[in-house]
């Protein structure tokens, strides 16, 4: 049985959806990464905050089962509740911050820019 935080789990998931519905056009091994990434830091979280995590990413995981995950995602991406909407926010962050920081050019829908003239110059 995956981890409650593994990118196959269901925080994973709910972070692949909200990336797809945020970043559109972000090219599908850049959305894999991305996701990767989400999830390693989510599992680096200390207890308190890893087990408040997995309790959310669990009851997304079941209310995605029971609603569908679009419209779980849906309402959890637009949440002004507490601790609710706190799950979207993280992942948005995490996921936008190594977007840019790893593929500074992509643009804010995700698509690949230009490549850089000096990586040009470089191959």
């Amino acid at each position: 049985m995956p981890s409650a935080l593994a990118p196959d789990g269901p925080f994973g998931r709910f972070a692949g959806r909200l990336l797809t519905l945020e970043l559109p056009e972000l090219p599908t091994e850049r959305s894999d990464a991305t996701i990767g990434f989400v999830c390693r830091r989510a599992a680096q979280t200390p207890g308190p905050l890893r087990l408040g995590v997995t309790a959310l990413a669990v009851a997304t995981g079941v209310a995605g089962r029971i609603l569908g995950d679009d419209r779980v995602v849906g309402f959890m991406r637009t949440s002004a509740l507490p601790l609710v909407g706190e799950l979207a926010r993280l992942v948005r962050s995490l996921a936008f911050a190594y977007v840019w920081e790893t593929w500074p050019d992509t643009s804010p829908t995700g698509a690949p820019g230009a490549p850089d003239a000096t990586v040009q110059a470089v191959v």
